[in-house]
Parts: structure tokens; C-alpha cells; sequence
């Protein structure tokens, strides 16, 4: 069929009845129609080989096509787009490093390692006995040869429970606050341990506070001594500082004192300025005769004349 009997134009006969209109073309629209078909058809083949060369050249560079030109499928296809910045991971061939904190002994195999026993936390606190009583260390006490191993490693003290208990005035312990409160020491003289050594405890009001430092009562009394010039020494800056401290509250009390009765003073006085009178019911003095009235805010009183 010649593209002059394919070109027509045909009306739906439901939509409109009559008859059917053909329009004939010369023969150079034809010549000129065919031209471009051909045209058309050439521009979509070059584009279709031009594609496919794209493709393979792609294909070769992410190495799918070996050399020879036979597809490698080892290498597996080129990935979507939409995931081409998605990185595969081998985590068989990957090290845990541990962030860095690794040791030299977590590279051996652990099925190989040799047990060793751990490490105690403290060394041993129960001295070693001899076989001579003489050697023994002894309590200062009693002489006794039970001594509390945590007073004498901590505190270097060789004192037995029952004396503890018996002497609370020298063996007891006191907090940190206590000791700064009744020795008056300082904080740089409670951290230095070769002063007065101490023994940290957890806190018992809160467990994320800091650790509560307990001293041995006899020690921090010796240094508050030697420091203070003794007890009478301790005492004088006891009270002085009591004195002091006194002082201070009752100057400040007595300022604030001042300052109310200032504030207090000057209300009253603006109060009283600019109020107005209220004045009362007249009254008659019997004496001299005088009607006066006074004012119920400010009690200013005048003399009133009656009619």
C-alpha cells in the first residue's frame, strides 16, 4: 500500500454520519515524507550503536570483560546507580582493634595461653608470723600479737580490735569536715597522704558522690598540735575564730537592721506627705472652748470655727 492510500482521513460514523473524505498528496509530499521516514529510522540506529558501545566500554573499565572479550563473571555486574556510594565490607578479612586499646598479650590465641593465677588486689595484710615472739610485731597497747591488719597497713599502726575499741579517744575515725571544723586544718594538709594518711570509703548519703576520707583521730590530733602550738594553742584560735565569725554575723545583721528601718522610715515619710486629710467629728476642748478637728491618718489637728 503506497503512502498515498494510507494517508486518509476517516470520520467515526456513530459521532457524525456522512461521507468518507480523502486527501490525496502530490508526489513531492511523498518523496519528502519517505526522505524523512529514512532519516528518522538512521538517527535511531546510530543512537541504539552508540549506547551499546557505552555500555561495553563501561563494562570494561569495572573489569566485567577480560581481555579476550569473554565476560569474567567473577567480578559479578556493574551495581544500580542508586547504589553505586554503598561500600561492601569483607568482615571476615576485617581486625578488631578494639578503638586502640589493645595489648600485646590479646594477639596470642587464647585456646594456647597457660592459666595464670590473678593478680590479689592488696597485698597481704596478715604479717608473717616467727617462730621467736620477740620478732612478732605487737600491739602499743597490750602487747598483744592480734593486730588489726587494716589500721596497720593504712594508718602504719600496730594496734589490736579490743584496744580500738577500749580507747576511742585515740583510735576512733574522724571525717574530713570534722577534722577541718574542730583542728582547723586545710585542705592541701588533709590530701597529703605522707602527713596523714587516710582511708577512703564510699559515701554512705550518696553513692555518686566522692568518696568519704576517714583519719585516724590520735594522728590528726598529734599534727593540729604540732601546728597550733599545742592544746591551749588550738583553743585560743578555736575561739578566735568562733569570736570572729560572730563579729561578722552581727555586723552584717546590723547593717540589714539599718537598711529596713531606712527603707521603713522613707515609706512612712512619702505616706505622709502626700496623703490626703482625713479629718474626724469636731470636738470642744471644756477648757479653753476650742473646736478642733484631727486628721485619722497623720493626727494633725486645726481648729474649726462653729457657726
Amino acid at each position: 500500500m503506497s503512502a498515498q492510500d494510507q494517508i486518509s482521513t476517516n470520520t467515526n460514523p456513530e459521532k457524525q454520519t456522512g461521507a468518507i473524505y480523502t486527501i490525496s498528496l502530490t508526489p513531492e509530499q511523498v518523496k519528502r515524507i519517505e526522505e524523512n521516514r529514512l532519516k528518522a529510522q538512521a538517527k535511531l540506529r546510530e543512537k541504539q550503536k552508540r549506547d551499546q558501545q557505552n555500555n561495553l566500554t563501561s563494562i570494561e573499565q569495572k573489569g566485567i570483560i577480560s581481555n579476550n572479550g569473554n565476560i569474567n563473571e567473577t567480578k559479578g555486574l556493574r551495581p544500580m546507580k542508586k547504589f553505586q556510594n554503598y561500600v561492601e565490607y569483607d568482615f571476615s578479612k576485617m581486625k578488631d582493634t578494639r578503638g586502640g586499646f589493645l595489648s600485646e598479650q590479646q594477639d596470642e590465641n587464647p585456646k594456647k595461653r597457660k592459666w595464670e593465677p590473678p593478680e590479689p588486689e592488696f597485698e597481704a595484710l596478715e604479717p608473717s608470723m616467727s617462730i621467736d615472739p620477740a620478732e612478732n610485731q605487737k600491739c602499743k597497747e597490750c602487747n598483744s600479737v592480734e593486730l588489726d591488719n587494716l589500721f596497720r597497713k593504712t594508718f602504719k599502726v600496730n594496734i589490736c580490735k579490743n584496744c580500738k575499741e577500749k580507747y576511742p579517744e585515740k583510735y576512733s575515725l574522724i571525717t574530713k569536715s570534722e577534722a577541718k571544723e574542730d583542728y582547723l586544718l586545710t585542705d592541701p594538709e588533709l590530701r597529703d597522704v605522707e602527713i596523714l594518711p587516710h582511708l577512703s570509703k564510699p559515701n554512705p548519703h550518696k553513692a555518686t558522690w566522692n568518696n568519704m576520707m576517714l583519719y585516724l583521730r590520735e594522728q590528726v590530733e598529734e599534727f593540729a598540735f604540732k601546728k597550733w602550738g599545742g592544746e591551749e594553742g588550738l583553743d585560743e584560735e578555736y575561739e578566735k575564730r568562733v569570736s570572729l565569725k560572730k563579729k561578722k554575723k552581727d555586723k552584717k545583721f546590723k547593717s540589714k537592721l539599718a537598711d529596713l528601718r531606712k527603707r521603713t522610715r522613707t515609706d512612712v515619710l512619702t505616706v505622709q506627705k502626700n496623703h490626703k486629710h482625713e479629718f474626724g467629728e469636731t470636738e470642744e476642748d471644756p477648757e479653753t472652748g476650742v473646736t478642733t478637728q484631727s486628721c485619722e491618718i497623720c493626727g494633725m489637728q486645726i481648729e474649726v470655727d462653729i457657726l
